[in-house]
Parts: structure tokens; sequence; C-alpha cells
């Protein structure tokens, strides 16, 4: 069970969590470095942990890949040009 409550318009609520000290004691370092709350530090964690659970399974495989492999100018540009030769050309 929460509790919610109200601040202006957006509605917060309160949780009371358990995790292992030293998992505690890294967020401490990392939020303190960036200056940020730990409600804000373990809010903006979780909204990252669910927005990438939410994506499909083929999603996160093609997400994951990119981002070890991102394709180079040379290769976007060889790909649109491939694309594009078969335009009729507009007059």
């Amino acid at each position: 069970m929460f509790r919610e409550y109200e601040f202006g318009m957006k509605g917060v609520a309160k949780v009371a969590i358990s995790i292992p000290v030293e998992t505690l004691k890294s967020l401490e370092r990392v939020r303190s470095r960036l200056r940020k709350t730990r409600s804000a530090a373990i809010s903006e964690a979780i909204a990252q942990w669910l927005a990438t659970e939410e994506l499909g399974e083929d999603d996160r495989r093609y997400v994951e890949a990119y981002l070890r492999h991102p394709e180079r100018t040379a290769e976007i540009a060889a790909v649109a040009g491939a694309a594009s030769a078969r335009w009729e050309p507009w007059e």
C-alpha cells in the first residue's frame, strides 16, 4: 500500500523500499555528484527501467545492437543513394 500526495498538478506517492547497502552507497555517491535528490535519482532510474521493459524483445535487441554499432554517415548516404537512384526525376 502507498500514500498518495498532491503537490500542485502532479501527484506523487511515498513508498518504502529495501535495497542492498552497497547499492545505496553507490546511489548516494552518484546522485550527490550529479546534484540530484534521492527521489529524483530513483524516479529517473525507475522511468528508464520501465521504458526499457516496455520495449518489445525485438526492439530491445535492435536498440542494443545499434548502440554497440551505430550506422556511420557513409553507410546512411549509401543506403539513401541506392534508394533514391530508382526515383523518377522531378520536373
